[in-house]
């Protein structure tokens, strides 16, 4: 789809120009669904530039956003690129001395944030920050609270309301003003190692790569969409601001993190987005649950999912007889599709897993559901999306074709590259990083590792994660953790073995999964640590990476592993917003315990 705005801004006006009182959001409060339409959307946008800009914003400044997903974030969002300014989101989970480095690095002096709980953090540090003005979005727990700092939401559109008949014209000048290739967001990665770094991203590069990956993925106006990841990451954006203003299709808020399930069989989403974790957490749901029910639905689970798989393949292979094809008609009227309903999945068109590699057998899975997921591969340097996947001609176990109008080459080392409109302008205040980053040639180092399968690009692993073992075999540890993860009793794995004669695994249990075993096989616990220490539990897990260590070569055989007695906790550092296990920090926290699978 192409479109003629040169800004994210003038995208959005014209989607409400053709729009007008459609639906475009819709959140849910107190179990009622709430409905916005295109022009209530835009009447919030414009009344939050003009409040910015009375508030003296100058152009190109960096505007903070605190907060989980709500129709506020998108209000304020595009209200900051209307008034000139750059957005620069925080992770809700994020805590004080992480707000105190963003605002800090950012040089905002405006902070959005979502309620009482992120206030109080904000509050711990934003003194030693330049921030003048907090913008509170809900005032519950807050009335009677005073502070120069703190203004609720309500009130700072009312001054916007003041600015807009004060100043005629002021909102439209400042619009006319922002050039394509203004910054519009500045996106800190949450990597893996080191403090957060902030990309560029502008106008142009925004809407150019929206453009190329809808040539590619085939969202369509009439989608509905999920939104619950982040929209400090680049993954959300796309969902729920970048695709929606160029399409127009309806972005439901959910409830909370923990309603997604109930959220998704609510709306029946047409387009559905996630990380691996959520998909692998749906697939272990339909297993577990299936485990649990009468001899007779099990077994005809079995033959259905048996059919079904053979069908994803012979798809893929291009070549469904008659017979697999009526077996398979068969098996997705009587129990393939009533599962595909329960997940929330009925009206799916579109389903896209990305932010990090999957196994194949999590793609099998879903396309013999009927669920037509497919992988799409980026990361924010590259505006979200280098390849993706086309759903007519898609390839389980690669991330796809590059997308339409930009080049993907592979150095002598097998490190992905990409050039093209997509690439960001750099870093912010780091142009050390960002020419290390860019070569003088314009290729975008992507620091993933690649190999090509017949056009196709494959994610091998992140180049500083490969392991040599003892030997000098190359092993990609995300393969093997991938394999791991598809267990429904495994939630994560980290496996091990650089310059050592063998590999092992730290792994996480699946804490739901593995409590149901216990109650089930009446194991006594107290704790998530007591789980991990259970013989029986013990068992249970090396079963699963038996099962992995039979798809394996020898030297990918994972020889001793050790259960984790803790969770991972985003707070503490263990993973990503996006849930991506932060290798080194984990293996700094086990020191002591994975030398322990090296003695003997």
């Amino acid at each position: 789809m192409t479109t003629t705005a040169r800004t994210l801004p003038e995208q959005f006006l014209q989607q409400v120009q053709r729009r007008g009182d459609a639906l475009a959001l819709r959140y849910k409060a107190y179990g009622i669904w709430h409905r916005v339409t295109w022009n209530e959307y835009a009447a919030q946008v414009r009344k939050v530039a003009a409040a910015l800009l009375a508030f003296g914003l100058r152009h190109g400044e960096n505007v903070a956003i605190l907060g989980d997903n709500r129709p506020e974030w998108p209000y304020c969002h595009l209200g900051t690129m209307s008034a000139g300014g750059v957005t620069c989101g925080i992770y809700a989970t994020s805590a004080p001395e992480q707000i105190k480095y963003l605002l800090n690095h950012a040089e905002a002096r405006v902070l959005f944030l979502e309620n009482e709980e992120q206030l109080e953090k904000a509050l711990q540090v934003v003194a030693d920050t330049r921030v003048e003005r907090i913008i509170v979005w809900d005032a519950k727990g807050l009335w009677g609270y005073s502070d120069e700092r703190v203004q609720f939401f309500d009130d700072f559109v009312k001054q916007g309301e003041t600015y807009l008949h004060t100043h005629p014209g002021g909102l439209e000048e400042r619009l006319a003003a922002i050039q394509p290739d203004d910054t519009a967001m500045i996106i800190y990665t949450s990597g893996t190692t080191g403090p957060p770094k902030g990309a560029m991203l502008s106008h142009r590069s925004i809407i150019w790569t929206v453009g190329s990956a809808a040539q590619a993925i085939r969202w369509s106006p009439e989608d509905e969409v999920i939104s619950f990841l982040p929209f400090a990451h680049i993954f959300e954006n796309y969902t729920s601001v970048f695709n929606a203003i160029l399409l127009g299709y309806v972005v439901n808020f959910v409830e909370s993190s923990d309603t997604l399930a109930q959220n998704l069989r609510e709306v029946s989403p047409t387009y559905f987005a996630g990380p691996p974790r959520i998909w692998e957490k749906l697939a272990s749901t339909v297993e577990l649950r299936m485990a649990d029910s009468t001899r007779l639905k099990r077994a005809m689970y079995g033959l259905a999912f048996g059919v079904g798989r053979a069908y994803a393949r012979a798809k893929q292979r291009g070549r469904v007889n008659p017979l697999l094809a009526l077996g398979y008609g068969l098996a997705y009227v009587t129990v393939l599709h009533p599962l595909k309903r329960r997940l929330g999945f009925d009206r799916i068109r579109v389903a896209v897993s990305a932010a990090a590699p999957a196994a194949p057998e999590l793609f099998e899975f879903f396309q013999a559901l009927g669920v037509p997921l497919l992988e799409v591969y980026g990361q924010t340097e590259s505006t979200g999306v280098i390849s993706a996947n086309r759903a007519e001609r898609a390839r389980v176990g690669t991330v796809g074709e590059a997308i339409p109008g930009i080049e993907v080459a592979l150095a002598d080392d097998g490190e992905i590259l990409t050039r093209g409109p997509h690439v960001f302008k750099g870093y912010f205040k780091d142009p050390e990083l960002t020419a290390q980053t860019i070569d003088k040639d314009g290729w975008l180092h992507t620091g993933d590792v690649g190999a090509w399968e017949d056009g196709y690009l494959k994610i091998l692993d992140r180049k500083k994660d490969i392991i040599k073992t003892a030997g000098g075999k190359g092993v990609t540890p995300a393969y093997i953790e991938n394999k791991l993860k598809f267990s429904p009793y495994i939630q994560d794995a980290v496996v091990i073995g650089d310059r050592q004669k063998y590999l092992v695994a730290l792994i996480l249990i699946d804490e739901d999964n593995v409590t149901k075993f216990a109650q089930d096989n009446r194991i006594p616990f107290a704790t998530f640590a007591d789980l991990t220490q259970n013989p029986e539990v013990r068992r249970l897990i090396q079963g699963e990476v038996d099962k992995v260590n039979k798809t394996l070569s020898q030297v990918e055989s994972i020889k001793k592993i050790a259960l984790l007695p803790r969770r991972f906790y985003e707070e503490e550092g263990d993973v990503t917003p996006t849930m991506k296990v932060k290798r080194r920090h984990i293996e700094e926290r086990y020191t002591d315990l994975i030398a322990s699978l090296y003695k003997g």
